[in-house]
């Protein structure tokens, strides 16, 4: 009898193949299969923003706020602006740049690569090995016929 196993790649499914093989489960009866991920796809759904493009609207957003605060300063409304304009496209620049790699940073540690585990074995140690495989938190199990 197969029993199919899917894991994402961690120590737990390392744990469960030791338990499996101290079970008597030899080398041979066990294949393993690590799935590709897509990852081009999920781009193309939700494209990240660009960054020069959030720097100039947060210039913009300044520099109509240094322009108005210039007619009470001594500098006056157009210095100001300008001054405004450099200081929102930078800070904006730099707040896009740090959530975008944040962000990358998160996805990348979410995704890990999903395995599958089939184990020929005989119908009599079906119910032990997929007690194995439940312990050592396996996405989904598969017994073909049940």
């Amino acid at each position: 009898m197969l029993i199919f196993g899917l894991f994402e790649q961690s120590i737990e499914l390392e744990q469960a193949l030791a338990e499996l093989e101290e079970f008597s489960v030899l080398n041979e009866q066990i294949l393993i299969v690590f799935m590709d991920q897509n990852k081009q796809g999920s781009n193309k759904q939700h494209p990240p923003p660009h960054d020069f493009e959030v720097g100039v609207a947060c210039a913009t957003g300044a520099a109509v706020i240094g322009a108005s605060l210039g007619f009470t300063l001594m500098l006056g409304p157009i210095l100001c602006g300008i001054i405004g304009a450099f200081t929102g496209f930078v800070t904006g620049l730099s707040v896009s740049k740090l959530l975008n790699k944040a962000k990358n940073h998160k996805t990348l540690k979410e995704s890990r690569q999903q395995v599958i585990i089939v184990i020929e074995s005989p119908e009599s140690l079906t119910s032990q090995i997929t007690a194995i495989l439940r312990r050592y938190q396996a996405l989904s199990i598969g017994v073909p016929g049940k």
